[in-house]
């Protein structure tokens, strides 16, 4: 606060009064205002008083808000990345994708207090996920987020006088259902027969991948100490992730056992062979392009130049999964085998498979011979 004397170039006297509070618990919060031209000292003191009072209760007021959107997201990274959650315990990568997503996709939210955020701005959120063509798996991620750094943030006091999150209940835009990306039989082996001819260096990992339904972190950590090809048996036990560059525990958080069929076998035979002489604890080769994370670009257009249609890498798991359960593979042994833990998954690829179809209408006949 300060009363400054101005003094014009005829002599004659004025005040100006500036006047600036910060809370002292909310450090954002911060007021100020200034008023110049008044005639006496004492009409600038009386001001001042006024301005005072009337800041404080700006600020006071704002301080019965809590906290700001922006504030609130550092908090709770703060205490995922301390491990401060009883419940959970957050890798670095996933909060910094929460994070991330919270600062893309609730810009606007940032600089306001948490507490007067509606349902109609978490319904403008989710809608413009719709607008910018984003999927209905991409809506329940980014509601889910919110949900869960909000009600964190409420359940700690952090944000005041409500009591729910602003997408809670919210429903999301249901999308034309999209037919999800896969190979048939005759495609796979077209592949894969294209791939060995032209002793393409993918071949091994791609022959792997179909062969066993792993995960690309999975199989770029396959080691030989994981292969017992003696009883035909890998053990997946380890995943790289790339963007932390170390290797971990599988997403599901457990080992499984992959039975090594005859195809496979002679792949990995053929490989356990080469890697005698080199002394290679993996398994598949270190490809530079592998290590960039580009098996997804290099598949597309080897596919693409055999007539085959473009998959992503990932695909390859679902390929696994679709054979095997229309070779008559229980779903149980299938999620065991591939680590699915979640059936909804499962059955997507139960149904491209046409398992629970199948024979149906045999019965039928309408025609007469």
């Amino acid at each position: 606060m300060a009363i400054t004397e101005i003094i014009n170039l005829d002599g004659e006297k004025s005040y100006d009064v500036y006047v600036n509070i910060r809370s002292k618990c909310l450090p954002h919060i911060r007021k100020q205002k200034r008023v110049v031209g008044l005639g006496s000292r004492a009409e600038a003191i009386r001001k001042e008083k006024k301005l005072i009072k009337e800041i404080s209760l700006k600020v006071a007021r704002e301080e019965g808000y809590g906290l700001t959107w922006r504030m609130v997201i550092y908090k709770w990274e703060s205490y995922a990345k301390e491990s401060l959650f009883l419940d959970k315990k957050y890798d670095e990568a996933t909060i910094r994708d929460y994070v991330s997503m919270m600062f893309n996709w609730t810009n606007s939210w940032l600089d306001r207090p948490a507490s007067t955020i509606t349902r109609g701005d978490g319904r403008d959120v989710l809608f413009s996920t719709v607008d910018k063509g984003r999927s209905r798996a991409f809506q329940k991620r980014l509601k889910n987020t919110i949900n869960m750094i909000f009600n964190w943030a409420i359940e700690e006091k952090i944000i005041r006088d409500i009591v729910k999150s602003p997408v809670y209940g919210l429903k999301l835009n249901i999308k034309e259902e999209k037919f999800p990306e896969i190979l048939t039989l005759s495609e796979i082996q077209k592949f894969l027969y294209n791939a060995k001819t032209q002793n393409h260096k993918w071949f091994p990992i791609w022959a792997t991948a179909l062969f066993t339904g792993m995960r690309n972190g999975e199989l770029f950590a396959l080691r030989w100490e994981d292969i017992d090809l003696g009883n035909r048996l890998i053990r997946v036990k380890a995943s790289y992730n790339k963007r932390t560059k170390e290797f971990k525990t599988t997403k599901a958080g457990y080992w499984r056992n992959v039975p090594i069929s005859n195809d496979l076998y002679s792949v990995l035979a053929e490989l356990k062979k080469d890697s005698s002489t080199k002394n290679d604890d993996f398994v598949l080769p270190r490809i530079k392009e592998w290590v960039r994370g580009e098996q997804s670009k290099v598949l597309r257009g080897f596919l693409s130049s055999i007539g085959i249609p473009s998959v992503k890498f990932h695909t390859l798991r679902a390929c696994f999964a679709t054979q095997m359960l229309s070779q008559g593979v229980d779903l149980s042994k299938v999620m065991k085998i591939g680590g699915w833990r979640d059936i909804k998954t499962a059955q997507i690829y139960l149904r491209l498979a046409g398992v629970d179809e199948r024979g149906a209408t045999d019965n039928l006949s309408f025609l007469v011979s």
